[in-house]
């Protein structure tokens, strides 16, 4: 009923440093395409996802995600057509009438959600309807939100309060603003 003991089997020497490594390069000559994209693009679906060779779009249905670099984006709907590098992502609607998988971007400090955002890879420009978002201590909403760059974003029709609410106690309504992602905004005319 006793276990015998067994003995280490491995050598207690120490390790030879006058080991070396090498690095061996792949020979293959592939030609990447002008289009392709700088990494992989990860995606999910709960539905289904649909392929179209066609057209080279890939529609992702019912909880779909979609990630590449930094960008995490998430709807109901999310279609990418891979020769314009174009995705759109949308929501649906359920047997009641209410939204469901409203579009959820996420890009470095940019968080938004959207009606529907429309954005392209390859320049990392975006326009989006319907958008709120959270820039610093400052909640922002806009009729139509277009994303230049990492950090700036012009937003129609848009409002801007401190107020955490979907229809704000108070708010400052602009028709043109220009938001510098949590540094500053600038518009035109304000309405309180």
């Amino acid at each position: 009923d006793t276990i015998p003991a067994v003995a280490d089997t491995l050598p207690n020497k120490a390790i030879d440093t006058s080991l070396k490594t090498y690095q061996k390069v792949d020979t293959l000559n592939v030609k990447i395409s002008k289009d392709s994209l700088d990494g992989p693009v990860a995606y999910t679906a709960t539905d289904s996802m649909v392929l179209d060779m066609t057209t080279k779009k890939i529609t992702l249905y019912n909880a779909a995600s979609t990630k590449y670099q930094d960008l995490d984006l998430q709807a109901y709907k999310i279609e990418m057509d891979q020769s314009t590098q174009i995705v759109v992502a949308t929501y649906s609607r359920d047997s009641a009438g209410k939204q469901v998988g409203k579009p959820h971007f996420v890009q470095g400090e940019s968080n938004m959600d959207a009606d529907s955002i429309v954005y392209n890879f390859k320049s990392q420009k975006g326009l989006t309807k319907s958008t709120f978002t959270q820039q610093g201590e400052m909640y922002v909403y806009g009729e139509r939100i277009k994303k230049v760059n990492l950090t700036d974003f012009y937003a129609f029709s848009g409002r801007f309060t401190t107020c955490n609410l979907d229809t704000p106690h108070f708010a400052f309504r602009t028709k043109k603003m220009k938001l510098v992602n949590k540094k500053l905004a600038v518009t035109g005319p304000v309405h309180p």
